[in-house]
């Protein structure tokens, strides 16, 4: 009797302990406005905070420990914003001694801080304006200055640390593979994409969220593919998808990894094995820019481009609840504890 006993209590701690897990993840999304993030809090689907920053917002990074928030505005100004307090306690401009310079692409760095960034610069000499060549730069976030750079051939729109950071991936008109282990970084490859007449918008990234792989989509002249990069292997895959294109902004990874959702005017549901379209749903509140996805799969969030984030259920892809927010936005993203 005694030994049943205890194997029922074992079960009963099992159970409890996955329960309690189950409970104990909960998602946060942080609305990428205009001047302001609002915060939403993805068990209700309400908004629960305002965040004011200042400027028109684009990248966005989380911290290592899920603290701080990190966004990029005007293309010269990085807010670090405290999650907790839900403010901005510092604000670093990476313009500096009579260069102009414009973030295209952000990436924390492993120690938290520093961070990589893509540089465009402008000054004026002698009443000439002088355009630098881009670079990839990693500068302190405590003064924005610039501790050591590599000249790119061309600009981006996003980065992508790979390989415990050791890599930067620097996604442009190609994606060109930067070593930045050493003093020096180096540029050791790239990735054809302008070449093989790739179309690709890359300023979406949802890394943290599909589970550390890059995804985003691109188009050729007859139809839609995907592109990921996996950021543990620096590995990088493409396909095509099957059937005439549906146009989209940016895409998410369902968290079973057998799907794609694809967002503008439209939902669109990818099946991942016969690489087909599955479903296109017209989305109420019409063109949007960002996806996000529930950390359990249930739920599909649209945002950006005008001022509304709709709610759909995975399933039945029916929209469950629109929230109006005070600004157009530009990003929607997931931070799960």
């Amino acid at each position: 009797m005694i030994e049943k006993m205890t194997n029922w209590l074992l079960i009963a701690v099992v159970f409890a302990g996955v329960n309690t897990a189950t409970a104990w993840a909960k998602d946060t999304f942080y609305y990428i406005g205009y001047g302001l993030i609002q915060v939403v809090d993805g068990e209700i689907d309400a908004i629960v905070a305002d965040i004011p920053v200042h400027g028109w917002l684009r990248e966005t990074d989380f911290s290592a420990d899920g603290k701080f928030l990190y966004v990029t505005a005007n293309r010269h100004l990085i807010h670090r914003i405290d999650l907790a307090e839900k403010r901005v306690v510092s604000t670093i401009d990476v313009s500096d001694g009579g260069w102009d310079r414009f973030i295209f692409g952000f990436d924390l760095a492993p120690d938290g801080k520093t961070a990589y960034v893509n540089l465009l610069s402008r000054r004026t000499h002698k009443g000439e304006v002088v355009v630098a060549a881009p670079v990839l730069a990693q500068i302190d976030l405590e003064d924005g200055s610039i501790l050591r750079s590599i000249e790119m051939p061309w600009s981006s729109a996003s980065l992508v640390s790979v390989k415990n950071a050791t890599n930067i991936y620097v996604i442009g008109k190609d994606i060109i593979k930067v070593d930045v282990s050493a003093e020096e970084m180096q540029i050791i490859g790239s990735y054809p994409m302008f070449d093989k007449k790739w179309n690709i918008l890359p300023m979406w990234d949802n890394t943290k969220e599909n589970g550390g792989v890059f995804i985003v989509n691109y188009y050729t002249p007859e139809r839609m593919g995907l592109v990921s990069i996996d950021s543990a292997t620096g590995e990088i895959t493409d396909m095509l998808i099957n059937g005439a294109p549906v146009f989209a902004y940016s895409v998410m990874r369902s968290p079973d990894k057998k799907k794609v959702y694809a967002v503008m005017d439209e939902l669109t549901v990818i099946d991942l094995e016969t690489r087909s379209y599955e479903s296109v749903t017209p989305i109420p509140s019409g063109t949007n820019y960002a996806i996000n996805v529930s950390s359990n799969g249930k739920k599909i969030y649209v945002s950006g481009g005008g001022a509304t984030t709709t709610v759909f259920d995975a399933e039945s892809l029916q929209p469950i609840k629109v929230l109006q927010m005070k600004t157009d936005g530009m990003d929607f993203r997931r931070l799960t504890k």
